[in-house]
């Protein structure tokens, strides 16, 4: 009966019927509490159902039984990428490939760790290693091409991302990866479809049916949803007048965070709904296609300001005519694990940061909701902000802003206002590879790293140009 339970488990493992999986190797472990190849099989399944807890308990327990396993080793150190515990994960890939060394997936997750890593050259040569032992498959083409991303090493990336599917034309993973590597170089006409695979790859999608491909709206409705980051809305928000005038008669609902809500009402002839409003609508599509449907290049791209200020609360006066400039140093909230190591590493540190905040004679606001952290408290004003119309409110006031990648970077350039963008190594899909300027916002100056985490020079030489900028601060 136990081999029978442990066979069916596979089986359902093997047709992604995860829950009826863990339930079979629990049939095993009812009978031998120490199966350790029912805990590590029950670990999987539970990983794959988002049960992280107990998956690792799982793990923990099969390598104590099994401690020689080259596989939990290296099932435990996928799942202790997740949790964000880099360092143990790739160690345990490394004590793995030691005792196997032509473990090929080994390799493989090994090169993923070193990309959470930052270590991007490093984790190219895990996967080509992989792809040496075994040769290519559509997951290695895309580990190595979103190695090479990272790296902006974009030319490698999309000849190995269009090798990927090669193999498999259908691959969600490939096609989204290669949409982000083209967007790096400024190659729109060629993303938007491939960007469509968000659905497939990462994302779930609000609305199914009816999706709006660009054709004369007449007088239907049009539902647009934001589906992404707060900054994402904001940039797409460009758009909404030209649909306006091009469509004149339709009836355009814009479903959205309602930190937007009193900011966006200055768009004429757009309907504000909850995110999660259910209107009835003749056709939808979620705001990051709105590129796509429209065309959208470099070429066309229209750059000048779209938004403005709308009354607020009373600001103060600056004192004494200095200088006032609104900071961001850390990007939004991500969750947890790796999601949250990411946004970590968008964001600067609050003692490293402080540096630019202490330049005599400007004064700095913050423009993040909350207390600063102890590192800044003595350093900035922190003006009451409970939407984005608040938000905006002080950036017509400012004379400069200075944020990571984040919502207040793409409000400062739609409001024309003078952004300065650190920005990390790697870039982000909508400010190209390098150079200065950021081809969305003409108000924008980026600040690039020039290796990836560090940010001292990158502050340094922002405190310089700022210095230079308003001398009355020497």
């Amino acid at each position: 009966m136990a081999d029978q339970a442990f066979e069916q488990g596979n089986q359902f493992a093997a047709e992604g019927r995860w829950r009826e999986a863990e339930q079979a190797f629990d049939q095993c472990l009812r009978r031998n509490a120490k199966d350790w190849q029912a805990l590590a099989n029950r670990a999987n399944a539970r990983l794959r159902q988002g049960d992280s807890a107990r998956a690792l308990d799982d793990y923990l327990a099969a390598a104590a039984l099994n401690p020689q396993s080259v596989n939990i080793k290296c099932n435990l150190a996928v799942l202790l990428k997740e949790l964000g515990e880099l360092e143990l994960a790739e160690a345990l890939l490394r004590e793995a490939l030691a005792a196997e060394p032509e473990h090929v997936d080994a390799w493989s997750n090994l090169g993923v760790v070193l990309q959470h890593r930052l270590q991007y050259q490093e984790a190219i040569a895990c996967h080509l290693r992989a792809i040496e032992l075994a040769g290519v498959s559509p997951a290695r083409c895309n580990n190595l091409g979103y190695a090479c991303t990272c790296a902006l090493l974009l030319d490698d990336a999309i000849a190995v991302l269009q090798g990927g599917l090669e193999l498999d034309p259908d691959d969600a993973n490939l096609r989204f990866s290669l949409s982000i590597a083209l967007l790096l170089a400024g190659r729109y006409a060629e993303a938007w479809p491939y960007y469509e695979a968000r659905w497939e790859a990462i994302l779930q999608p609000r609305h199914h049916d009816r999706r709006w491909q660009g054709q004369a709206l007449g007088a239907s409705t049009l539902l647009l949803w934001a589906e992404q980051g707060l900054g994402d809305s904001l940039q797409m928000a460009r758009f909404l007048p030209r649909l306006r005038a091009e469509h004149p008669r339709a009836r355009l609902l814009l479903a959205c965070p309602k930190t937007f809500h009193r900011l966006f009402a200055q768009f004429d002839g757009v309907e504000l709904l909850e995110p999660e409003a259910a209107p009835v609508f003749d056709c939808q599509l979620p705001l990051m296609s709105l590129p796509g449907v429209l065309g959208i290049t470099l070429d066309n791209l229209p750059a000048q300001p779209y938004l403005a200020a709308v009354p607020a609360a009373s600001i103060p006066p600056c004192r004494g005519g200095r200088p006032r400039v609104g900071v961001v140093w850390e990007s939004g909230q991500w969750g947890v694990g790796k999601a949250d190591h990411w946004r970590r590493h968008k964001s600067v540190p609050p003692e490293e940061f402080a540096a630019l905040c202490r330049l005599p004679g400007i004064d700095f606001v913050s423009l993040q909701p909350g207390e600063p952290p102890s590192a800044l408290q003595a350093l900035l004003a922190t003006p009451a902000l409970s939407d984005f119309a608040d938000t905006a409110a002080w950036v017509a006031e400012l004379d400069l802003v200075i944020t990571v990648d984040t919502a207040v970077a793409h409000l400062a350039g739609a409001m024309g206002k003078p952004v300065w963008v650190l920005m990390r190594a790697e870039s982000a899909p909508f400010f190209l590879a390098a150079g200065e300027r950021a081809p969305w916002y003409e108000s924008m100056r980026v600040w690039r790293q020039a290796e990836a985490g560090v940010w001292g020079p990158v502050l340094e030489n922002a405190a310089q140009a700022l210095a230079r900028r308003f001398p009355a601060g020497l």
